[in-house]
């Protein structure tokens, strides 16, 4: 072992060790000072402990708010707990987050009447779950709170409270920061990004891939695989990272891998900590030695596509290139409402649904011969994935969809978390692993959903994960259109309530959405493989582009449907 590795795990140790300290519970209570453990880290916030003489709710509306602050393995809100409920108490077993402009003073509490229950009725926005998932919450939901107190020493503290922290959605945005662990598709062409929001601290490269090592989140076990040998753990257990260099220990079960193998979990690895830190070198070493990492072409993030969207134009296809539009040869009659057409992402095909919604179209782009592959009651516009399959769903969700492949063999896949809604958008992540779906419920309330896709050996797919998905966008009153923007980020034209015009947002799979800026009247949206270059139609034909932070209007175009490969 290097000195700079080894420095770098006793530094490690040392902070985890400071967590690791005796609260008092007796004399004086006030404000405890916290020290500079975590040195480095951003946006810390330092939070005051219990005030002599307080009353149970002080005790517990302190305690929340106490959470904000992890120096010390959470020693202040520590101190607002009895020293066995301390000991036994794990705030980051779950992370409740409540909803812009909701705050703690604003909470009406219920005290019994001899003061040893405080319960709280708590409007939740999302929560993180113990993988480290932020998990949307529906429109509405609220959590009851109930805590348990007993006084000590004369003091009230909290005996037993549900697990985990209450932030409040600003709070969360300072406290932590989202990074992908990355997995990859069965094929092992490309990595496949997996959002886990982390506290922000120096030992995020530690957590990230111990959650690595874990496997994938439930919405993407089954769509994804790992190079990581079953039962592999760190060991030591902290990545030691310096001067560009992060080497990593596992254990055991990683000896004995090919080189190929080796190649890929270094990959793996290298390509999830290189997110959450700049790095030049990734050394991963086994009981047997270090792994070698060259042996085959490493496996890209972003699948590339034609940074040229189609769209309609005139009821026909067209390319949009630069400014202006290029008319595609042979493109056959489209009707400019309702033809949401889309191309593959080899560019050998495009799709269309015809007019009435009753008939999926797909045009081979060497002949542009028009055929029509699948027919329905009514259909939502297609999307392919990168093996060719085109899917499409009926609007009025029996809880499948559809997908038809090059030579016309359909598959019907299981989605019953669709039963009974309606259907409005079906788009497969460009990588081929995840699938997003808006859709809404009889009162007409919108939501997308993102699931993993399950495949067979040739690529064909087989169904979904048997997972719940994940829900984006939940606090929307209405979203009129998505699209992927990256592997892992989505983005949509989304309304924040009843009445409000829908405006673009984007969003990751898993995350708070973050508004775009507006523009009128946007009923189409698509973005490109990168996350770069979004574009807007109206429902009069304009066409936006947005770049580098900003709108711009291509004056001389005039179009409807906008789409990227995909």
């Amino acid at each position: 072992m290097g000195p700079n590795r080894l420095i770098a795990i006793l530094a490690a140790l040392a902070l985890v060790l400071s967590g690791c300290v005796s609260i008092p519970r007796d004399g004086g209570i006030g404000r405890i000072t916290v020290g500079d453990g975590e040195s480095g880290v951003q946006s810390r916030i330092d939070p005051d402990g219990p005030v002599p003489g307080a009353g149970p709710d002080e005790i517990v509306r302190g305690f929340l708010a106490a959470g904000a602050g992890y120096s010390n393995n959470f020693e202040v809100a520590r101190s607002f707990l009895t020293e066995s409920f301390a000991a036994d108490w794990d705030p980051r077993s779950v992370v409740r987050i409540m909803p812009s402009g909701t705050g703690l003073e604003e909470l009406t509490s219920e005290i019994t009447a001899d003061s040893q229950t405080v319960s709280f009725d708590l409007p939740l926005q999302a929560s993180l779950d113990d993988r480290r998932v932020y998990r949307e919450s529906v429109e509405d939901t609220v959590v009851e709170m109930e805590f348990a107190l007993r006084q000590v020493n004369g003091e009230w503290r909290i005996a037993q409270a549900p697990p985990g922290l209450v932030v409040s959605s600003s709070n969360f945005s300072t406290l932590f920061q989202a990074y992908p662990v990355y997995f990859y598709t069965p094929d092992f062409a490309y990595l496949v990004p997996d959002t886990r929001w982390f506290i922000r601290s120096p030992a995020t490269s530690t957590e990230a891939l111990t959650e690595m090592l874990r496997g994938p989140a439930d919405h993407l076990a089954g769509a994804t695989v790992s190079a990581v040998p079953e039962g592999t753990r760190l060991d030591p257990q902290v990545v030691a990272v310096s001067e560009g260099l992060a080497e990593v220990g596992l254990s055991e079960t990683a000896d004995g891998l090919d080189a190929v193998g080796q190649a890929r979990l270094v990959h793996q690895i290298g390509q999830t900590l290189r997110e959450i830190t700049s790095l030049t070198e990734v050394e991963v070493d086994v009981p047997s030695g270090l792994l070698d990492p060259e042996s085959e072409d490493a496996a890209p993030t972003v699948v590339p596509i034609d940074a040229r969207p189609i769209a309609v134009s005139d009821d026909r296809l067209v390319r949009v290139v630069g400014s202006g539009v290029e008319s595609i040869e042979g493109s056959p009659e489209l009707s400019a409402e309702d033809a949401a057409p889309a191309i593959a992402l080899d560019e050998s095909m495009y799709a269309y649904r015809s007019e009435d919604r009753t008939a999926l179209h797909r045009v081979l782009a060497d002949s542009m011969a028009d055929a029509v592959v699948l027919t329905g009651d009514e259909l939502v516009g297609p999307s392919f994935d990168r093996f060719g399959w085109t899917w499409t769903a009926e609007a009025d969700s029996d809880g499948t969809l559809q997908a038809v492949d090059r030579a016309g063999e359909l598959a019907a896949l299981d989605t019953p978390f669709l039963t009974d809604r309606r259907v409005e958008a079906v788009h497969v992540s460009r990588n081929g692993a995840q699938l997003g779906v808006l859709s809404s419920d009889t009162e007409g309330r919108s939501r997308i959903e993102v699931i993993g896709i399950t495949r067979d050996g040739s690529g064909r797919p087989t169904g979904t994960v048997q997972s719940a998905p994940l829900v984006v966008g939940a606090g929307f009153d209405s979203i009129a259109d998505f699209s992927w923007s990256g592997p892992q980020t989505l983005v949509m034209l989304a309304s924040p309530a009843t009445g409000a015009p829908e405006t673009p947002y984007s969003s990751p799979v898993g995350g708070p959405y973050s508004l775009l800026g507006a523009i009128d009247r946007g009923v189409a949206i698509t973005s490109g493989g990168d996350g770069g270059s979004i574009r807007v139609s109206t429902a009069d034909g304009e066409l936006y582009t947005y770049s580098a932070g900003s709108w711009q209007n291509l004056v001389d175009v005039r179009v409807s449907d906008p789409a990227y490969p995909g």
